[in-house]
């Protein structure tokens, strides 16, 4: 009997874990190949208010260099969340993750309540 539990106790572990998704979070460095790097300061705002990157897999990194947590998602031109959310609870933290994305623009936000002011235009070319 505990032979037969032992693996599937772990498929549902591994199916649990993989629908979290949503990147790394962590003190390391931001990697180098990272397309759109995007950093949460004091103020409770981005580090700029506009961002580019080609069309295709976009790979994001967001930092956090403020004292409050923040997050980040990416919006379509209908406002619809595409999905990613990267979550930097505290000073120090890297998220990243990927998404495709065809040409036109886009919208990066932080949905903690509050953080309204956390909201940039990302333009892919």
């Amino acid at each position: 009997m505990r032979t037969r539990l032992l693996p599937s106790a772990l498929l549902a572990a591994t199916v649990v874990l993989a629908a979290c998704g949503g990147g790394s979070s962590s003190d390391s460095t931001i990697p180098a190949d990272t397309d759109v790097v995007v950093t949460a300061i004091e103020g409770i705002k981005w580090d700029a208010a506009d961002y580019t990157a080609t069309a295709g897999e976009v790979s994001f990194a967001v930092k956090n260099s403020s004292s409050l947590p923040h997050n980040l998602h990416v919006l379509d031109a209908s406002n619809a969340d595409l999905g990613m959310k990267l979550d930097i609870p505290t000073r120090g933290d890297i998220a990243t993750g990927s998404l495709t994305l065809q040409a036109g623009s886009y919208t990066l936000i932080c949905t903690i309540p509050g953080h309204a002011n956390m909201k940039a235009t990302l333009t892919v070319n």
